[in-house]
Order: structure tokens, then C-alpha cells, then sequence
């Protein structure tokens, strides 16, 4: 269904403004893609669960800052540093929803509101131009002719998704206790372990979103991850991963995030009001969310 709509957007757009094929329009979608591909992917395993994370947009706009603040003096070292503290952030909030038992929704709600404040404070509310040449290159350097780095790491990353949803015991459990908790914990699973990795992995992949992000802009601003919040979640459900849990993969996330990305472009070119895309992107959610309810036999989010 999704590819039949990402088909008839790219006709559409294409009739509607000639500059939307051109390659220079194509690599752009490319670049914003890649992106938020690497978020949606750690937000899919979330998502499989029937769980829910509202903090990656923050832990992105944070991890990005921090890379422009270390940039000068480490360098591309200043990458794994912000994937670490994405790390952490997702480590707390799998703690905290496991052990405290307090809603997916309103802990990285929570921990998305902290982290707004903490990159007002880390930046003093100014942009930060990324200063070293090494960073900057990771994402706009192309190692592969017409191929961005962006691009290439995040199909790598893709690749390993895929396995580890396909082929390991925690991508199986994730779509396990989406489907039934109780009964995954009945056969076995570690539920609470599983939750937490999956929590971490949507940090650490959500840090490294922003990362890459601040290096494809060549700087970074306070809301410049605010984005994928909303964004992941739309090409996670739109692709066709249940709201739910227990239905779906990363494979059908790349679809989401090709489609969400190349609506998001169209709607530029064509110059809609900003009013106007909003809109537009609540209702393909809305429709999203209502198809693939209907098909998961529909659960509470947790």
C-alpha cells in the first residue's frame, strides 16, 4: 500500500514541478533519508514491542550539539562520544519504564523535555557551526562515485537491522512481546532485558542520527533533531509496522521513511504552507495507524 502512495507522490510531484527529478532533488532526498533512516530504524524495534519513543528528536538535537561543541578538538572522536551519551539516555529510559513501571510514552516525554532544556544550556540558545573537516566528511564526502557517506553508513546500518531483526534472539523477542507479553514471558524471554535493549539501541542510533546530522548541516541548532520525533514514527507506521507491536520490520521502515521523506520534499518544492504540510502529514498517520490497527488486532500502546 505504502509503495503504491510513494509511487503515485513521485508522479505527482514530478508533473507538478519538473525540478522534483532532477539529481541535484534526488541526492537531497537521498541525504534526508539517510538520516532518518538511522532514527527510524532504533525506533522500529521500539515500536515492535508496543512501546514508544518520544525522546529521539532531543537526544538527537543533543548528541549534534555535543559534536559541535567537541569537534575542534576531537575530531571524529567526537562521533562515538555522542553515540555513548545517546546510549545513555536510552539506558534510562529502559530503566525507568521497566523498573519503575511508568509508561513508555510519558518517560521519554520526560526525558525529552530534559534534554531540551540541557541543549539550551550546553549551547546558550546560539548554532554551532561544526569545525572540523574529518566530521564534516563523514557525511558529505562520497567514497563511492554519486553515493554520500550519509547514505552508504545508513544502508550499512540497514543491513545489520535486517539481520538482527531476522536472525537473533532479541530481534525474534521484540516482536514476541509485542504480539503477547505475557505469553513471551510464559516461554521463556527475558522481557525486561529485551526492553531495555531496545530502548538503548533507539538511543544510541537516535545519537548518532544527530551526529551525522550536525555534520551533513555543518552546524547544529537547538531544535535541529525536533524533526524525527514525529518523523520516525510516521515512516515506522506508514511503512507498516503496527502502532501495536508485534507486526512489522525494517524493511518496511526504509519504505516509510523514502515515502515520508520524498511527501516532506514535494510539499517544499511546491511551496505549500507550512500550516498546509501538517495537515497533510497528520492525515497519512491517521491512515496509517487506522490500517495497521485494524490488521494487528489492537492493543494498548505501552
Amino acid at each position: 500500500m505504502t509503495i503504491v502512495g510513494f509511487t503515485i507522490a513521485c508522479v505527482a510531484f514530478g508533473v507538478a514541478a519538473p525540478s522534483f527529478l532532477t539529481i541535484a532533488n534526488m541526492r537531497a532526498i537521498e541525504l534526508s533519508s539517510s538520516v532518518l533512516l538511522i532514527a527510524s530504524i532504533g525506533a522500529t524495534f521500539v515500536i515492535l514491542m508496543g512501546s514508544i519513543d518520544l525522546s529521539i528528536g532531543a537526544i538527537a538535537s543533543f548528541c549534534g550539539m555535543l559534536v559541535a561543541r567537541m569537534a575542534p578538538d576531537l575530531g571524529l572522536w567526537s562521533i562515538p562520544v555522542a553515540c555513548f551519551v545517546g546510549l545513555v539516555f536510552g539506558l534510562i529510559n529502559g530503566l525507568v519504564y521497566v523498573y519503575l513501571r511508568i509508561p513508555s510514552i510519558l518517560v521519554t516525554l520526560g526525558t525529552a523535555t530534559t534534554l531540551s532544556g540541557a541543549v539550551l544550556f550546553i549551547s546558550d540558545g546560539r548554532s554551532l557551526t561544526v569545525s572540523s573537516p574529518a566530521v564534516i566528511d563523514l557525511a558529505q564526502a562520497a567514497l563511492i562515485n554519486l553515493v554520500p557517506n550519509a547514505v552508504l553508513i545508513s544502508m550499512m546500518i540497514f543491513v545489520v537491522a535486517m539481520f538482527v531483526g531476522d536472525r537473533t534472539r532479541f530481534g525474534r523477542m521484540t516482536l514476541a512481546i509485542g504480539s503477547d507479553e505475557q505469553t513471551a514471558a510464559l516461554i521463556g524471554v527475558r522481557v525486561n532485558t529485551i526492553k531495555i535493549q531496545a530502548f538503548a539501541l533507539s538511543g544510541v542510533l537516535a545519537g548518532f542520527a544527530g551526529a551525522l546530522l550536525a555534520a551533513r548541516l555543518g552546524s547544529a541548532t537547538v531544535t535541529m533533531g525536533g524533526y524525527m520525533t514525529l518523523d520516525t514514527i510516521t515512516a515506522v507506521v506508514v511503512g507498516g509496522t503496527a502502532i501495536t507491536g508485534g507486526m512489522g520490520n525494517v524493511r518496511l521502515t526504509v519504505i516509510g521513511v523514502l515515502f515520508i521523506t520524498t511527501l516532506s520534499n514535494g510539499m517544499n518544492i511546491l511551496a505549500l504552507p507550512p500550516y498546509l504540510q501538517t495537515i497533510i502529514q497528520g492525515i497519512v498517520i491517521l491512515l496509517a495507524v487506522l490500517l495497521n490497527t485494524k490488521r494487528a488486532g489492537a492493543e494498548d500502546v505501552k
